[in-house]
């Protein structure tokens, strides 16, 4: 039995944060941490895609590309927004202090490898020869693209939003922002379970399927908990004695629209 492919995903994955990590640390700059994440995603998703020989069938190819796409737009996105900014305020702290910015990069290595946990199984382990798709991927298909669409529209009117002169220390509330706090990260948590249902669906066997939803889960704990907690935290010291914000809080849901 040869060396797991998915064991030389984790050790690349790794490899690049350490080795970004040493030039972070040197320079203390953050400002090419998103982009190696994007660099990261492409990476790792392109080896397991290519050494597993999956280039030739569809599911896979599509599976490929929908990932690529994504992590090159959201990477590239990021880096823009942050050399436009000048900085990135979570890092104010981290980029000096050794300790807290190799932990950083190595929770990097962990959420490229944990988002990617459905996709690395089905190069690796699912038989796909002579398979057409289900109707199972092009439903996933649909809700990836859904996902996509809503993270980059939402990214795109905040980032006009506060390209706005007269928009200086005021809060979005206006497109999707009006409907979801974080439209933004909505999109991105229902892009991977779109990519979960399409990976699994092809798999017969429940514990692969429950194995493989520690990426969508992870997604959803990382942006839909963690993340949202100190974003909405950093908003209210921001905004809370703002009546309008107060207003929008009270009639705008977290994350789904008119449910949470």
């Amino acid at each position: 039995m040869g060396f797991p492919v998915i064991a030389i995903v984790a050790i690349v994955d790794v490899a690049i944060q350490w080795f970004f990590f040493v030039i972070s640390a040197i320079l203390k700059t953050e400002k090419f941490f998103d982009l190696v994440g994007g660099f990261s995603f492409i990476t790792c998703i392109s080896i397991s895609f290519f050494m597993n020989d999956q280039y030739d069938h569809v599911l896979s190819i599509v599976q490929y590309v929908c990932i690529c796409v994504w992590a090159a737009r959201l990477g590239l996105f990021l880096m823009y927004r942050i050399w436009k900014d000048g900085r990135d305020r979570r890092f104010d702290d981290i980029k000096v202090n050794p300790i807290k910015l190799f932990i950083t990069w190595n929770g990097q290595a962990v959420w490229v490898f944990l988002t990617l946990f459905p996709t690395l199984f089905l190069f690796e382990w699912a038989k796909l020869d002579g398979k057409d798709p289900y109707i199972g991927q092009f439903v996933g298909w649909a809700i990836w693209l859904l996902g996509f669409l809503c993270e980059v529209v939402a990214d795109q009117q905040k980032l006009i939003f506060k390209g706005k002169p007269e928009n200086k220390g005021k809060f979005i509330n206006c497109g999707l922002w009006s409907i979801s706090r974080h439209p933004n990260y909505l999109g991105e948590i229902t892009l991977w379970w779109g990519l979960y249902i399409s990976a699994v669906t092809v798999f017969s066997e429940w514990w692969w399927i429950l194995v493989a939803a520690v990426g969508p889960i992870w997604v959803t704990f990382l942006l839909g908990f963690f993340s949202l907690r100190m974003l909405e935290k950093s908003s209210d010291e921001r905004y809370g004695e703002n009546e309008g914000y107060q207003e929008y809080k009270s009639k705008t849901k977290i994350l789904i629209p008119f449910i949470i």
